[in-house]
């Protein structure tokens, strides 16, 4: 079953979406920028961990990614950092 956790404007910080309790799977990932260009990154653990994925978008755009049936796996948990007003990453995960 597909859960879609969003994540907004999270600075320097970043938000632990997952802890390392079980694994994991990102099957999509849309950055929304409606005020401002934006960035978010995925990391494989905490803040420090793995950058498993990183995404930039020009204000007023949603970037789109759909990931292989597959997925992308989280071992360690997962840490995701939006960087950007009003921005939000919304994260399809299985």
């Amino acid at each position: 079953m597909s859960v879609l956790e969003q994540v907004e404007v999270s600075g320097a910080v970043g938000k632990q979406t997952f802890g390392a309790g079980r694994p994991v799977k990102l099957q999509s990932l849309v950055l929304h920028t409606p005020v401002s260009a934006a960035t978010v990154e995925v990391r494989d653990g905490n803040a420090s961990g793995d950058l498993k994925m990183g995404l930039t978008a020009p204000v007023g755009d949603s970037k789109p990614i759909q990931f292989s049936e597959e997925g992308v796996r989280f071992d360690k948990g997962m840490h995701v950092q939006v960087v950007g007003v009003g921005s939000s990453a919304f994260l399809e995960i299985n």
